[in-house]
C-alpha cells in the first residue's frame, strides 16, 4: 500500500513582497514621471499655440482697421483739411452734427462735442489715441495675474474725454484695464454706394444704386458720409426707404445739406461712418481681452448707441506709438515721410489748440501686444532679465509668477490713406 505524502501550501514570503512592492512602485513612478512630462510638454506646446493664434489674430484685426484712418472717399482727410483747399463755403469736411454757424464760420467755433453727443461723431478726428500713464519707453509695466481695472479718465494722457471713459466703464464686463493704451478710429468703409440722385434742401434726399455695401455687418445703419472729389460729409439718415434716404434738423442732426453745394453724380459715394475705439478689457471669465467700443444708431435715432464686442482672448496689454510726418508746422503740406514716433501724448506740435492738426499729421501706428495663454502651464516660463527680458515698443514687460505662457507680437501699420503722394 502507497503512502501519501502531504504536500505543504507554498506562498510568497515577506521579503518577496516587498521587493514586488519596490518593483511595482518604481514601475507607477516612473510612468507617472512619463505622464508629467507628456502633460507639461502639451500645456506648453497648447499655450505657445493659442498666444501666437491670439496674438497674430489681433494684429489682423488692427492692422484692418488702422489702415483705414483717414478714408474720406476720393480724397483723404489729411488733404481735406489744408488750408488752401479749405473755403468760406466748402468746409473741410460737411457736418450735420453741426449747426450752419458753426460749419461756415459765421458763428462761434464748433464746440468739443458736437450735437451733445460728444467726441464719437468728431469724423474731423479720423485717428486719435491715450497712452496709459508710465507706460513710456523705458518704463517697467508689472502685470498681475488678475488684471487692474482702471479707476480713473486721468490713468490715460491726453485724460480720456467723459463720455469715452463712461461708455468704456460702463456694465461689469468689458472694463478697461490699467496700464494699456487706448485708440479710437473714425473713418468712411472701403466700400459705398454709387449716388444716383442727391438734392439739397430741408429734407436733403440721397438715393444710391444698391444698399448691400452699406448693409455689410449693421442691418440698419444710420451714420453715413457722402463723398465725391471735391468734398466730403457726415450726416445721421433721418429715414431710409429701400434705396433712398432723407437728411432733416433732427435727432443727431443740427442742420442738413441745403447751404451745401450739389455732389457730383458719377463721383459721389454713399459709405457707412464707423466711430470704434479698440482697447484692453476684462471679459465676464475675468481674463484680459481686446475690445472693440462700437457707436452707432439707427435712422432717425435721437442718441447714440454703444456695443462692446470682445475679439481676442488672452491678450493683456496694447501699447501704441505713431509717427508723425516729418513736416507738422500749421500751414506747410506734409511730405508723405515718417519723421518721428512717440507715445500719443507726445505729438508735436503740442497744445490743445494743435490737437487735431498733430493727429492729422499721423502716418503710421506702431502697435505692441501683449498676449498670454489662456490656462495656466505646470511650469513657469523662463525669463531671464539679462538675456530675454520682454518688451513692447520699448515698454519692459514685468510678469507674475503665475505659469501663464506669455509673449510680445509687434507691428507698424501705415495709414494708407497719408501715405506719401496721397
Amino acid at each position: 500500500m502507497m503512502s501519501t505524502r502531504r504536500r505543504h501550501a507554498k506562498g510568497v514570503s515577506l521579503i518577496e513582497l516587498m521587493v514586488a512592492l519596490a518593483i511595482g512602485s518604481l514601475l507607477i513612478l516612473g510612468l507617472v514621471q512619463v505622464f508629467a512630462g507628456s502633460r507639461t510638454a502639451y500645456q506648453l506646446s497648447s499655450g505657445l499655440a493659442r498666444t501666437q493664434e491670439n496674438g497674430r489674430f489681433a494684429i489682423d484685426i488692427l492692422q484692418r482697421d488702422l489702415r483705414m484712418a483717414g478714408h474720406m472717399g476720393c480724397v483723404n482727410d489729411q488733404a481735406r483739411f489744408l488750408p488752401s483747399n479749405v473755403t468760406s463755403s466748402r468746409p473741410a469736411l460737411l457736418s450735420t452734427f453741426l449747426s450752419e454757424d458753426e460749419q461756415f464760420g459765421t458763428g462761434p467755433a464748433p464746440a468739443t462735442n458736437y450735437g451733445g453727443a460728444s467726441d464719437p461723431l468728431r469724423f474731423d478726428r479720423g485717428i486719435e489715441a491715450f497712452n496709459a500713464v508710465n507706460t513710456g519707453s523705458g518704463d517697467t509695466l508689472s502685470l498681475t495675474t488678475a488684471p487692474t481695472l482702471a479707476t480713473a479718465a486721468t490713468n490715460w494722457q491726453p485724460q480720456l474725454p467723459n463720455r469715452l471713459y463712461t461708455d468704456l466703464t460702463a456694465g461689469t464686463v468689458g472694463r478697461p484695464v490699467a496700464g494699456s493704451d487706448i485708440v479710437v478710429l473714425r473713418y468712411l468703409m472701403p466700400t459705398g454706394a454709387q449716388v444716383t440722385a442727391f438734392t439739397a434742401g430741408s429734407p436733403t434726399n440721397i438715393e444710391v444704386a444698391n444698399l448691400a455695401p452699406l448693409l455689410e455687418g449693421d442691418a440698419n445703419p444710420g451714420l453715413f458720409g457722402i463723398s465725391d472729389c471735391l468734398q466730403a460729409g457726415v450726416f445721421s439718415a433721418t429715414s431710409r426707404t429701400g434705396t433712398a434716404m432723407t437728411v432733416q434738423t433732427s435727432g443727431l442732426n443740427r442742420s442738413t445739406f441745403d447751404t451745401v453745394p450739389q455732389f457730383t453724380l458719377g463721383q459721389s459715394m454713399v459709405y457707412r461712418a464707423e466711430s470704434i475705439a479698440y482697447y484692453i478689457g476684462l471679459n465676464a471669465s475675468g481674463n484680459p481681452a481686446l475690445y472693440r467700443l462700437r457707436y452707432w444708431a439707427a435712422p432717425g435715432a435721437g442718441g447714440l448707441s454703444t456695443t462692446k464686442e470682445e475679439l481676442v482672448e488672452g491678450i493683456e496689454s496694447m501699447q501704441l506709438q505713431f509717427g508723425q510726418d516729418s513736416n507738422t508746422t500749421l500751414t506747410g503740406r506734409p511730405t508723405g515721410n515718417i519723421g518721428t514716433s512717440v507715445v500719443a501724448s507726445a505729438l508735436q506740435p503740442a497744445g490743445a489748440a494743435n490737437y487735431d492738426h498733430a493727429w492729422r499729421r499721423v502716418g503710421l501706428v506702431q502697435v505692441g501686444l501683449v498676449a498670454r495663454s489662456p490656462d495656466p502651464a505646470a511650469a513657469t516660463q523662463r525669463i531671464d532679465d539679462d538675456v530675454t527680458r520682454l518688451s513692447a515698443l520699448g515698454v519692459i514687460i514685468a510678469p507674475p509668477d503665475d505659469t501663464h505662457y506669455r509673449a510680445v507680437y509687434e507691428d507698424t501699420v501705415a495709414l494708407r490713406n497719408r501715405l506719401f503722394g496721397n
